[in-house]
């Protein structure tokens, strides 16, 4: 993902409403996790753990935007979920390339047939100095998918943004995760530094 620094872009500000599971859910919700307890009371410990993931997967869905778990900076991009080595500092030298590791959350699922399931976000990027100047504002700069057999709730984000031509400075990197399988939106900051 290369981006070049010509001139300003429109300013466009996003925001992530809390994610507040609607009043419908929070009986299920409730009702699942006494069926936990009681499992668990009970001495069935396969029952009450697949109770448990009813109950996540009911939170999951009721969701109203795509939660971010971790979100760093890393040295090179992870091998799997939360395998990833965390970069020592924010400081760039110009030209070097910005990878971020992220964990979104509350996403939904595609079926591309035969029993899979896919799950796919559309990645916009907002460059901005601290004082929130917007430099640059890229709309489908990438896409990450992921086809599975199981309807995976772990997903890592590796991100690679090649920022050419920013001169020396401090930036915020705003990334927004669009979902391909809801309307759930979720977005995330990173500060770094490009130096000479």
């Amino acid at each position: 993902m290369t981006m070049q620094f010509a001139r300003p872009f429109a300013f466009a500000l996003f925001s992530l409403a809390a994610a507040v599971a609607p009043a419908a859910h929070a009986g299920e919700i409730a009702d699942k996790a006494a069926e936990v307890e009681s499992l668990l009371a009970a001495g069935d410990d396969a029952g009450a753990v697949a109770a448990a993931r009813e109950v996540f997967g009911k939170a999951w869905e009721a969701t109203s935007g795509l939660a971010i778990g971790e979100t760093v900076l890393i040295a090179e991009p992870a091998s799997g979920y939360g395998i990833y080595n965390p970069r020592p500092d924010d400081r760039f030298k110009i030209g070097e390339p910005v990878l971020i590791y992220a964990e979104p959350m509350g996403f939904g699922y595609g079926s591309p047939g035969e029993g899979l399931y896919s799950i796919g976000f559309f990645v916009d990027l907002k460059v901005m100095t601290e004082a929130g100047e917007v430099l640059g504002d890229l709309q489908n700069l990438t896409e990450l998918d992921l086809t599975s057999r199981y309807p995976n709730r772990e997903f890592q984000a590796n991100l690679t943004y090649n920022l050419t031509g920013v001169p020396p400075g401090r930036y915020v990197l705003q990334t927004t995760l669009r979902d391909k399988n809801s309307a759930k939106i979720g977005s995330f900051e990173n500060t770094v530094e490009f130096v000479e």
